[in-house]
């Protein structure tokens, strides 16, 4: 078998020299590894903005429902119907028709439980711009028990209750949150039961003129 000269062995050691020297392309390869993860990083970042952004919107939300509706001596089911409007306009840019808005109106009786006197639950499908809307629903049950904090709980006082839902959809999807639950989020921040949508917010308000009458002219006393 023939023997690389002397020559050869010369030409194929100053390649492979040349070739540990190279440099050319460590950027690109380099790039290629981190890439992926500034990418994630990026999405990730906006994403988080975009929820806090919600969230201070939701907040915002709960608190103008409650005071809105504290401030009336009575109201029915069209002024709450102007007050979702206005609320859905807070929502910009994010308002896409999944906001829903609950609103409760509990008295402390003498004996120191808490019950609904009324409560009213409106969503965009009962808001109709030509005015062919339905009416708002009754989440719950009059006089029912409704638990609230008992820093709120005053014998013969009664608080406005606002709790607003919305259907927080990343866009990015589960690329970037995969299996984390929403749901449970939304309990643990608020527990607000049957409440639709994936983000909610809670707020309370008392009433200015002691109750708001809500479809009538006086006040209904559980109790």
């Amino acid at each position: 078998m023939e023997q690389p000269n002397n020559a050869s062995r010369s030409r194929l050691s100053k390649l492979l020299s040349r070739f540990r020297r190279d440099i050319a392309g460590v950027a690109a390869v380099e790039f290629a590894y981190i890439a992926p993860i500034l990418l994630v990083m990026v999405m990730a970042t906006f994403e988080l903005s975009r929820a806090v952004s919600i969230d201070r919107r939701l907040n915002s939300v709960s608190a103008m429902a409650s005071e809105l509706v504290a401030r009336e001596e009575q109201v029915d089911g069209e002024d709450l119907k102007n007050i979702y409007r206005a609320l859905n306009h807070v929502m910009k840019p994010y308002n896409d028709n999944s906001l829903i808005v609950r609103l409760t109106q509990v008295r402390t009786n003498t004996s120191g439980s808490t019950q609904v006197e009324w409560s009213a639950e409106i969503n965009s499908v009962m808001v109709d711009t030509n005015g062919s809307g339905s009416s708002p629903t009754t989440p719950y049950g009059s006089c029912s028990t409704y638990a609230i904090d008992s820093e709120l709980q005053q014998k013969g006082s009664r608080v406005i209750v606002a709790e607003v839902g919305y259907n927080y959809q990343p866009v990015f999807g589960n690329f970037i949150y995969r299996d984390f639950n929403f749901d449970d989020l939304k309990k643990t921040r608020n527990d607000v039961s049957g409440l639709g949508g994936t983000w909610s917010s809670k707020a309370y308000h008392s009433p200015r003129w002691n109750c708001v009458a809500y479809g009538s002219s006086n006040c209904q006393t559980c109790p």
